[in-house]
């Protein structure tokens, strides 16, 4: 019967309705998986996490992950003006100072990304913490040494194996520089 609205009851409308929910309901939990062949690029992530990447290896000495982190002809400006060329020699000048019993933590934040085809611009703020590892009599636990806060500048470029850092420089900020505190008496 019709109603007014154009609404019309009937068992067959009722048996349409149910079976579209039915098929809504095995359709909405499928939705994502591998067979829909949708694909998803985070670039502005991904190159995030490439930032956070290089910074984790090198404060933990996975010297040799940094060759997925680096293109082939990475170029570094340090602050004081010396430049390395190729990933070979910025991994070998990452590794030589490298000591474990220090410690390091780098902190990244502000990370902002100028997105251009293959090509990025990146600027991040970068504070490094560098100390000793042996607590100091009296102390809960080491303090920082040396305390750098930098305005770091990237570009990333992305190849076949996915984004890699090519260019690297920046500028400090600010430095606050103490001299560690004793060991402990033994």
């Amino acid at each position: 019967m019709d109603r007014p609205g154009g609404i019309v009851r009937s068992r067959r409308g009722s048996v349409r309705v149910v079976g579209l929910l039915a098929a809504l309901a095995v359709a909405v939990p499928t939705a994502g998986c591998a067979a829909d062949k949708v694909e998803y690029r985070d670039d502005r992530g991904d190159i995030t996490q490439l930032i956070y990447r290089f910074y984790a290896d090198t404060t933990e000495g996975k010297f040799d992950d940094l060759n997925k982190v680096l293109t082939e002809g990475v170029v570094v400006t340090n602050p004081g003006g010396g430049l390395t060329e190729g990933r070979e020699k910025v991994i070998a000048g990452a590794s030589e100072g490298f000591k474990t019993e220090d410690r390091v933590q780098e902190l990244v934040s502000n990370v902002l990304i100028d997105l251009d085809g293959d090509k990025a611009k990146v600027r991040a703020d970068v504070v490094q913490l560098f100390g000793s590892s042996v607590t100091p009599k009296g102390k809960i636990a080491p303090e920082p040494a040396l305390t750098l806060n930098s305005r770091m500048r990237f570009e990333a470029t992305r190849d076949s194996q996915g984004w890699r850092l090519s260019r690297i420089e920046g500028d400090v900020l600010w430095a606050v520089d103490k001299p560690a505190a004793a060991p402990p008496a033994k």
